[in-house]
């Protein structure tokens, strides 16, 4: 008996869906549409017939892209995205950049039109073979469903965009599906959980590992190095799936036996917990001087994680480092701009730290350690003055917004100003703060989204920090943001524009800067968020800001709350460069007395 193209739909979307719930899918974002009809459809039966999978439907396909990142990006999970047929896909793109930089496993099915109806006009239709280019760990076209299709290849399909997304090197997949009308018939039934052909093939992975002669190697390169330094970048969370994170405890372990600093930035997950004793947290003020950052040249670099975000730390590395750098990465990624590589270790950080550790370690050199701890607690008390009182200015409020952060917080911050100011004024402090940022391709679009994302899947408080040109920018997580039950608070930096190029010679242009760089806007973050309801507050001053977030840290109410901190421009583009003089002069007078 023929089956009608409706039942093939259902069996087909029914299959591939039940066969990524089967591998352990547990999030879906969805964007409205009519060719995705069965893939819906096929979710939404997974959902109601008991599996554990929570469908999250959003507007917007490319809040929802940057919702499901945030989603994943906590999880350590592959999240479905799924939208229609056309440009719907293409919304997506921003977001998988990201995705695809930083690691983080997305599995995107796009609906299609039947291949009869390519390349004839047909509305809605778009080639999407490819359709995000090298930014996808795997591309599949799956092609129309057709009776003759009833082995193994659905669930195989699936366990290979699994595979892709969550393996040895995470990230983004695409599977692209075409669908034939009528995309539903009610006479095919009530939909039901589908029934795989056959329980998709598992793959299993261990942690990579160093071989022991290379251990030994690496163990006499410490003993004959005694001057080094680790290096900690933004680490995804996925990194740590399979398990707690080990790595802040073996790093500090490894950094108290060596008697090496640890230069981890916040995102890092060491900045913020038990490896804090052991951070140099004012590394990026510090290194802003040549001179100061001379006498701190080190003799090898342990560096894990990606990239800094601090341009002082990345160039006094390029200065000083070269050839020196061992890299840890356990998908064996280049994370070195400053082509300071010696070699590039493939292994599992922690493991790889855990295995040095229960080895015979060389004796630590007490001056080393001992210079690095007093030039920074110096550092440290020229900041204070200036970061704790006085105007509200940026990197008062990124060391306020870190220090008030309840224990457990979740803390997203946008890929400009902010992160750069957490880097650079937050201090260490031993009560766990979870720390993100985009910093894959560093955009400041979709931080409002991502925020949303991660805050969906955290335990604990959930604020985000960033300025008022990434607000805007991400209007449409307003909108998202008030279908969630989740309350998220986010402190919105209101300068005015864009102060970032401030800092840059582009600042002191005559006519083209205010215009084109700063680009201030007719539309303000108070205005958008008190026109939607959601401003808390807005504030001038740090004792305004302490107290509205203290407010919002007992708030039960769901959605975005959001409190605008106005700052001055110029103001804070001196209070910058004074505590840059600052903390150049206090390191100066340690290391010279």
């Amino acid at each position: 008996m023929t089956v009608s193209t409706a039942a093939l739909n259902r069996r087909h979307a029914g299959r591939l869906l039940g066969a990524l719930a089967a591998l352990g899918v547990r999030d879906a974002v969805l964007s409205p549409g009519s060719r995705n009809t069965p893939l819906v459809l096929a979710m939404e039966a997974l959902a109601r017939g008991g599996a554990a999978l929570t469908l999250t439907d959003v507007l917007d396909e490319r809040a929802a892209a940057f919702f499901a990142l945030g989603l994943a990006r906590r999880s350590g999970r592959p999240v479905i995205l799924s939208c229609t047929s056309g440009s719907a896909g293409a919304h997506y793109l921003p977001a998988l950049t990201e995705a695809s930089a930083s690691g983080v496993p997305l599995i995107v099915l796009t609906a299609d039109r039947p291949a009869e109806l390519h390349g004839v006009g047909a509305p809605q239709t778009l080639d999407q073979t490819r359709l995000f280019g090298p930014f996808v760990r795997m591309f599949l076209d799956l092609s129309e469903p057709a009776e003759d299709r009833d082995g193994p290849g659905i669930e195989h399909a699936a366990a290979r965009a699994w595979d892709a997304a969550s393996g040895a090197n995470p990230g983004p997949v695409h599977l692209n599906l075409p669908f034939r009308e009528p995309l539903w018939d009610p006479a095919v039934g009530a939909e039901e959980a589908p029934a795989l052909v056959r329980a998709p093939p598992r793959v299993w992975r261990g942690r990579a590992k160093l071989d022991p002669a290379d251990l030994d190697a690496l163990l006499a390169q410490l003993a004959a190095n005694p001057r080094g330094v680790i290096v900690v970048g933004p680490r995804e969370l996925a990194d740590q799936r399979g398990g707690p994170d080990r790595l802040p405890e073996a790093v500090a372990a490894l950094a108290a036996r060596l008697g090496w600093p640890v230069l981890a930035e916040p995102t890092s997950g060491l900045r913020f917990g038990p490896a804090a004793p052991f951070v140099v947290d004012h590394a990026d003020a510090i290194l802003r001087s040549e001179r100061v950052g001379d006498a701190l040249a080190p003799d090898l670099v342990l560096r894990l994680g990606q990239n800094l975000s601090s341009k002082a730390t990345s160039r006094w590395l390029a200065r000083h480092a070269g050839g020196k750098a061992t890299l840890v990465h356990p998908a064996g990624a280049w994370h070195d701009p400053e082509l300071i590589a010696e070699r590039l270790i493939v292994a599992d950080p922690a493991e790889l730290l855990l295995a040095l550790l229960d080895r015979a370690l060389p004796a630590a050199e007490p001056a080393w350690a001992a210079r690095w701890r007093a030039v920074n607690a110096a550092a440290a008390a020229a900041l204070g003055p200036l970061v704790e009182s006085g105007p509200l200015w940026e990197g008062q409020l990124a060391r306020a917004v870190a220090g008030a952060a309840p224990e457990g917080a979740l803390l997203h911050v946008a890929s400009s100003m902010p992160i750069r100011d957490l880097d650079s004024f937050a201090r260490a402090r031993p009560t766990p703060l979870l720390a993100t940022a985009s910093r894959g391709v560093n955009g400041i679009d979709g931080t409002l989204c991502t925020a949303l994302g991660l805050a969906a899947r955290h335990e604990g408080a959930a604020w985000a920090l960033l300025g008022d040109l990434a607000t805007l920018h991400d209007a449409g997580a307003f909108v998202l943001a008030a279908n969630l039950g989740r309350p998220v608070t986010a402190v919105v930096i209101d300068n005015g524009g864009g102060n970032i190029f401030g800092f840059l010679p582009i600042g002191q242009h005559p006519t083209a800067f205010e215009a084109h760089f700063f680009t201030p806007q007719a539309l303000t973050p108070t205005t958008l968020a008190r026109g939607l309801g959601r401003l808390v507050a807005e504030v001038t001053d740090l004792d305004g800001l302490r107290a509205a977030l203290a407010a919002e840290s007992t708030r039960q109410e769901g959605g975005l709350g959001v409190i605008v901190a106005r700052v001055d421009r110029a103001y804070n583009l001196v209070q910058h460069r004074a505590c840059w003089a600052a903390a150049e002069a206090a390191a100066l007078a340690v290391l010279e007395s």
